[in-house]
């Protein structure tokens, strides 16, 4: 035997421990990094979840009060009767609003009621800002729900990537390839 080819035949050895050993580190960069991701994604999704939790206790306690506000409002006004009278609707105005309307049954009509010109303008402006503003955290509640749907769908496509088992052949075919070329090269 001559030293060429003691030589070649160790490369050959050590050339294939070389490549199981990289195909080894290659498979364990993977596994490694997709074990890292999930444990990454399942604590953000339980932090998620304990925040839609809390959220979704919060909108039914606002809900609540919110009901709980209307039902009061609509007793008010359920009392007053079918025809309440001046008077009567001059005792509710400090229940409906905190306003310093100062409402009174009119001297010269007493069908009507008369209240203080700014605190009524500023009641109203007030009345048209909520509505206004209503209006647009409606909107945006319709748009952010269709966010919301929107990324549901991003997450299940997203999800839908090539399971880990291929990413590895995937890889291990680049590698395999890369192999093959170097053997060719030796030879």
């Amino acid at each position: 035997m001559t030293i060429a080819t003691i030589i070649t035949t160790e490369v050959k050895t050590h050339l294939a421990y070389l490549v199981l050993i990289a195909v080894g580190i290659v498979g364990f960069h993977y596994w490694n990094a997709e074990h890292t991701q999930r444990i990454i994604a399942e604590q953000t999704i339980k932090a998620s979840q304990q925040t839609i939790q809390t959220l979704q206790q919060q909108i039914v306690a606002t809900n609540a009060q919110a009901a709980q506000k209307v039902q009061v409002i609509t007793k008010i006004v359920h009392d007053l009767g079918p025809a309440p009278t001046p008077a009567q609707v001059v005792a509710v105005v400090p229940q409906l609003t905190n306003a310093p309307l100062n409402a009174r049954v009119a001297v010269d009509n007493p069908a009507q009621v008369s209240v203080d010109a700014v605190p009524f303008a500023t009641l109203l402006v007030q009345a048209a800002t909520d509505h206004v503003n209503l209006a647009a955290c409606t909107s945006n509640l319709t748009a952010e729900t269709a966010i919301v749907a929107q990324k549901d769908v991003q997450i299940v496509a997203l999800k839908k990537k090539p399971s880990f088992l291929k990413r590895v052949e995937h890889g291990l075919e680049i590698f395999g390839a890369g192999a093959l070329v170097t053997i060719i090269l030796i030879h």
